[in-house]
């Protein structure tokens, strides 16, 4: 891989945001994923080949809770740009037990990603179901791109 350029100056392209549902089986709420996600895909990387790096955020920093500023401004963009990667935003959504659309209860009230087993025993796990969701994002990035 080698040693990393500087960071740009600024962030040079725009966060895309996607739909988490096609990377988990049943709704993103039950697994604890909000239904939307970002990927920042430098302008370099959309004609070749590039790495990929997954930010999960903290606790506290899901886009319900503090909008894209984690995207926006934890800072990896620049890395990306000048680097050739692309970065993955995956994201959980807070829950305090049943949610609209659900009939799953699970307590994450801060926005956390799963380190104690609020999504099952296998959280985890390779089998758990928000690695797996991240996974098949990772996936899908890698798979040739349809013209």
């Amino acid at each position: 891989l080698g040693p990393l350029q500087p960071p740009a100056a600024t962030a040079k392209g725009e966060p895309l945001r996607f739909d988490q549902s096609p990377f988990v089986e049943g709704k993103p709420i039950d697994a604890g994923l909000a239904d939307e996600a970002y990927v920042y895909v430098p302008q370099a990387c959309l004609s070749s080949v590039c790495r990929v790096h997954v930010a999960f955020h903290g606790c506290r920093q899901a886009a319900a809770q503090i909008d894209r500023r984690f995207v926006d401004g934890a800072g990896y963009n620049r890395w990306a740009d000048s680097n050739r990667i692309i970065v993955l935003y995956p994201q959980v959504q807070p829950r305090y037990g049943l949610a609209s659309g659900s009939w799953q209860w699970l307590n994450n009230p801060f926005g956390c990603w799963d380190w104690w087993g609020y999504t099952g025993s296998d959280y985890a796990t390779q089998g758990g179901v928000q690695i797996k969701a991240v996974r098949a994002m990772l996936e899908r990035l890698a798979a040739p791109r349809q013209h």
